[in-house]
């Protein structure tokens, strides 16, 4: 699906696009043909350049007379019985709606007996895109960038994503940077980039950051430009090792993913769990003594923890493969296989735990949350310039190493602006529920400032 899908143009821009769309038509190219006297023919194809494939269904029409016709599969049509004289031939289709574009026309000559062969096409993205972007520019010299912004593991579309684009260092001076946000479909579109000019155009969503494209235009000339985010963190697989025949727990089986050193024993249930496994699709090997060993497959997403039930023959037997019994992002349910959310607590799970907190961290730590950290510092007082005792609260799984990551902390739905001192100061009374949100949640609902996740608390 083309990304440059937009809400109809205005009148005036709408009559640019025909004439660029005009120009997309083919010269006709005549030859005899066996036709009625006084009469023509014209046969030829439609084709739609946005995405590079016949326009099937394409009705074609010659202004002004009975002829009409509608294209094949492969967008090829004949029309015969055409009034000899002067006619515009123009086609129409649903996809015109939705690029906002009107119908291309062209005036073509028809003289009796004679068949005319013509092209007709929808321009392609580079074409509409320069058409667009005519209106906002300031001056000539300028040229057009468009494109989509998705994630590199599941090739998602991302939202509110920012690209920017800037000159190269050392290449170009005095060029002001151009930085724009994709829409809902995580479309962008850049009309005022600087021609003849050596840019560096990268995508960014909170603190994630995507591979950096060098991109120079003529002015005038337009380029669609995808871009891919690097929003990938790592994932979890657990589950239990299980007798083929009695369903019994398999106690010491070997559970191991190819490619990577995540190896673990199962314990006394049977149970085991590999953390901080790369996003991407995994061969796990399950080996016992006294099983046959087995291998399969599994795809696990960025933040996410797998479930599965692994069960295993004495010998060489045509068992089923793995069961995923839950797939969930990452802090949505317990790994103890029940529905209770350990990136959630409500008013009565803190009531219980009381009797053994005495702060808001102290709930946090409790919680269990994977990914969570929760670590005493030191750091600079900003009014005083003193080391003083501090609080890092970490939610992704990307946190880690030297320094603090810290999320942000939500009051109510409001970003608090010194989130470690509201978690010492707030009572453990007055509080109704507290939720763990990752990064890329936590951005959707409160924007970049929580690109490092959040925690949202809501009080009684």
């Amino acid at each position: 699906m083309s990304s440059l899908s937009q809400p109809k143009v205005d009148r005036a821009l709408a009559v640019t696009l025909a004439v660029i769309a005009g120009l997309c038509v083919s010269a006709p190219l005549q030859a005899q043909a066996d036709g009625s006297e006084g009469a023509a023919s014209l046969r030829g194809v439609v084709f739609d350049s946005t995405e590079m494939a016949p326009l099937a269904g394409a009705r074609i029409a010659v202004i002004g007379t009975n002829a009409v016709i509608q294209a094949d599969e492969s967008g090829e049509f004949v029309l015969e019985g055409i009034p000899a004289g002067s006619h515009w031939v123009s086609f129409f289709h649903d996809r015109l709606q939705t690029l906002g574009v009107s119908p291309p026309s062209r005036q073509v000559t028809f003289r009796a007996g004679e068949v005319v062969d013509i092209a007709l096409s929808i321009p392609s993205e580079e074409t509409l895109l320069a058409g667009w972007c005519l209106a906002e520019q300031p001056a000539a010299g300028y040229g057009a960038l468009a494109g989509t912004v998705t994630d590199s593991l599941t090739g998602v579309p991302m939202p509110r994503a920012i690209v920017r684009a800037e000159a190269i260092s050392g290449r170009s001076f005095g060029v002001q940077p151009v930085e724009v946000r994709t829409n809902d479909a995580g479309y962008f579109r850049m009309c005022s980039v600087r021609a003849g000019t050596d840019l560096r155009l990268q995508a960014t969503f909170g603190q994630n950051t995507g591979r950096t494209v060098e991109v120079s235009l003529p002015a005038g000339a337009a380029k669609i430009q995808d871009l891919v985010l690097l929003m990938s963190a790592e994932g979890t697989l657990a589950g239990y090792v299980r007798d083929y025949v009695s369903g019994d727990p398999i106690q010491g089986a070997v559970v191991s993913v190819a490619g990577t050193r995540s190896s673990v024993l199962t314990d006394l249930t049977g149970r085991f769990v590999l953390d901080d496994l790369p996003p991407g699709r995994h061969l796990v090997t399950t080996d016992h003594l006294a099983f046959e060993e087995r291998t399969d497959s599994v795809t696990i997403f960025s933040e996410e923890t797998v479930d599965i039930e692994v069960r295993m023959a004495t010998e060489a037997l045509e068992v089923e493969g793995l069961v995923v019994t839950a797939r969930t992002r990452f802090g949505r349910t317990s790994l103890a296989g029940d529905d209770k959310r350990i990136d959630f607590i409500a008013r009565e799970e803190i009531e219980a735990m009381m009797p053994r907190v005495r702060e808001t961290a102290d709930i946090l730590r409790n919680m269990n949350t994977p990914g969570m950290r929760i670590r005493e510092i030191y750091q600079v007082d900003r009014f005083t310039g003193v080391m003083v005792p501090g609080l890092c609260i970490e939610v992704s799984r990307r946190a880690g190493g030297e320094g603090c990551v810290p999320a942000a902390v939500a009051l109510n739905g409001v970003i608090v602006p010194l989130p470690d001192q509201v978690i010492r100061d707030l009572d453990p009374n007055v509080i109704d529920r507290i939720e763990i949100l990752g990064p890329v949640d936590a951005q959707f609902q409160f924007g970049s400032i929580a690109g490092n996740g959040a925690i949202a608390i809501y009080t009684r």
